[in-house]
C-alpha cells in the first residue's frame, strides 16, 4: 500500500534511504461486505505467495480458481504481480498463469520515476536484458551461460524464481535469492483459523506475552509453562499418542535446536525428557489468575476463551512485527475480539515508541467499524473499501485525497455513503410463512 501526500501521522509511513524510494505505509484496512471479495483477494495473494515459494506438484493441474462470472475468463490466464521493498530497493515481481503453465514471468527494479528490468520471461524463451542490471554485475561468461540454461529448461508450469532458488544450484549466481526470500521469510497470510506456531519455551516470550496481556485487563497475571507427561495428558487421543512416540524423531536435531513437534489446537509441544528415558513430555502455556486471596491459580489454555486464545496466537506476528522487515496480511483481524482491544493491537504496533521506527507492514480485512477513525488510529490512505460491481467483479479503493476530515466515518459507512456494505432486503417479503 503506498502512501499518499496526506501529512497526517507521518510516522505510519515507511520511506527508503534514495531518491527513487516510494513511501509506503504501514498499515491498511479493508472494509466490505460479506462476499464483496475481501477474503477472495487474501485467498489470491495466498495462492500466489504459496506457489512462488513452494512451486508446483510436476505432471498435475496447477490449482487455479478461475472467475466464474465472465465465461472468457475460464480459459484466460490469470495474472499475478508483487510491488514490495527489500533491501532498500523496490521490485515488482509477477507471473501470468493458467492450470497448465506459465505464460510470463517478470522482475523489475522499481522507484518512482524509474522502472529497470531484470529478466523477463515468455514462454520458453527468456529475456535478461543483456545482463545489465546489478543483479548480474561480476558474473562470468560461463555463469551467465548457465543461467540461460537453467532458464531455458524450467519447466513450463514452474516459475524461473522458484526454480533459481529452491530447487537448482546455479554456481556464483545467488541474486535471486532475496526476492525469493522475501515471499517465504518476510511474507505472512494469516486466516481466521490459522494457527500459528508459538515459541513456547522461550522465556523471553512467556515474560513479554506476559506484559502484553496483563496491559489488556483480561485478568491474567502472568503467562508460565508447565510440564506434563504425555501418557497423563487426556487432551491428547491415544491413538495420536502412539503415532506421536513412532515417528520421534521427527527431524535429525541440528546443534542448539530441540527436537520437538508443536501441536497448534492445543498450543503444546511435545519434546523427550530432559532425563533421557522414554518418556515424553507435554509443554503447554498455562495463564494465571488471581483468586479473592491473591493468590496465584493456574488455568488451562484451552479454559480460556477464544478472544484470550486469539490475541495468544496473534502476539508473535507483533514481535515479529516489531523487530521490522515483515509483512502479514490477516483476514478477519476482529474475530473473538471486543472493539477496544482490535484498536490496542494496532496502537501497540503503530504507536509504541519501539516501533514507529520500523519498517514492517500490517494489512488487515475486517468489519470492526470502530476502527474507522482518522484522527487518532488511521490517514486516509490506510483505510480500503471492496465492493461488487455490477459484473460481479471486485473493486479495491481507498479514502485517499477525500474530504472527509469533519465526517463521522462509522456512520457514514454504515448508511452506505463509501459503499462495501450489504444491501438486505426487508425479510418479510420472502414470502415465507409457518404451516399450521
Amino acid at each position: 500500500m503506498i502512501a499518499s501526500d496526506d501529512t497526517h501521522h507521518s510516522h505510519h509511513i515507511v520511506k527508503g534511504d534514495s531518491d527513487e524510494s516510494i513511501g509506503l505505509l504501514r498499515t491498511s484496512i479493508i472494509y466490505g461486505a460479506n462476499a464483496s471479495g475481501k477474503s477472495n483477494l487474501i485467498k489470491a495473494m495466498k495462492f500466489a505467495r504459496d506457489f512462488i515459494v513452494d512451486g508446483d506438484e510436476n505432471k498435475k493441474n496447477i490449482n487455479l480458481n478461475n472467475f466464474k462470472l465472465d465465461k472468457t475468463c475460464y480459459t484466460k490466464p490469470s495474472r499475478f504481480e508483487f510491488e514490495f521493498r527489500n533491501q532498500d530497493k523496490q521490485y515488482a515481481y509477477g507471473f501470468l498463469v493458467d492450470k497448465h503453465e506459465i505464460h510470463e514471468e517478470w522482475l523489475f527494479e522499481i522507484g518512482i520515476n524509474t522502472e529497470i528490468p531484470i529478466y523477463e520471461r515468455a514462454g520458453k524463451k527468456y529475456n535478461f536484458d543483456n545482463f545489465n542490471h546489478e543483479f548480474f554485475s561480476n558474473l562470468s561468461e560461463d555463469t551467465k551461460n548457465s543461467i540461460r540454461y537453467e532458464a531455458e529448461n524450467t519447466r513450463k508450469s514452474l516459475l524461473f524464481l522458484t526454480s533459481s532458488s529452491k530447487e537448482r544450484d546455479i554456481k556464483d549466481f545467488k541474486s535471486l535469492e532475496p526476492i525469493y526470500e522475501w515471499f517465504n521469510d518476510v511474507l505472512t497470510i494469516i486466516f481466521p483459523k490459522s494457527t500459528p506456531i508459538l515459541p513456547i519455551s522461550s522465556q523471553s516470550f512467556q515474560g513479554s506475552l506476559s506484559k502484553f496481556l496483563e496491559s489488556l485487563d483480561l485478568g491474567i497475571k502472568k503467562i508460565t509453562t508447565n510440564e506434563i507427561d504425555l501418557d497423563e495428558y487426556n487432551e491428547i487421543p491415544s491413538a495420536l499418542k502412539d503415532e506421536i512416540k513412532k515417528n520421534f524423531p521427527y527431524r535429525e536435531a541440528e546443534e542448539n535446536i530441540k527436537n520437538e513437534i508443536y501441536i497448534p489446537g492445543l498450543k503444546c509441544v511435545i519434546s523427550k525428557a530432559k532425563d533421557e528415558t522414554d518418556k515424553f513430555m507435554v509443554l503447554n502455556l498455562s495463564p494465571v489468575r488471581l483468586d479473592k486471596e491473591n493468590n496465584e491459580v493456574p488455568f488451562e489454555i484451552l479454559e480460556e476463551s477464544d478472544g484470550t486464545q486469539r490475541l495468544i496466537d496473534l502476539f508473535p506476528m507483533l514481535t515479529h512485527l516489531a523487530r521490522g522487515n515483515a509483512v502479514y496480511i490477516i483476514d478477519e483481524i476482529e474475530r473473538s475480539l471486543h472493539s477496544l482491544l482490535i484498536k490496542k493491537l494496532f496502537d501497540y504496533f503503530l504507536n509504541k515508541t519501539e516501533n514507529t521506527t520500523s519498517n514492517s507492514q500490517l494489512i488487515a480485512t475486517t468489519h470492526e467499524v470502530y476502527l474507522l477513525d482518522i484522527k487518532d488510529i488511521f490517514r486516509k490512505d490506510e483505510i480500503w473499501f471492496v465492493e461488487k460491481d455490477k459484473h460481479g467483479q471486485s473493486v479495491l479503493y481507498s479514502l485517499a485525497n477525500t474530504d472527509v476530515e469533519n465526517l463521522d466515518l462509522a456512520t457514514g459507512y454504515l448508511n452506505g455513503r463509501f459503499g462495501a456494505i450489504p444491501f438486505i432486503k426487508n425479510l418479510k417479503s420472502l414470502g415465507w410463512r409457518e404451516e399450521k
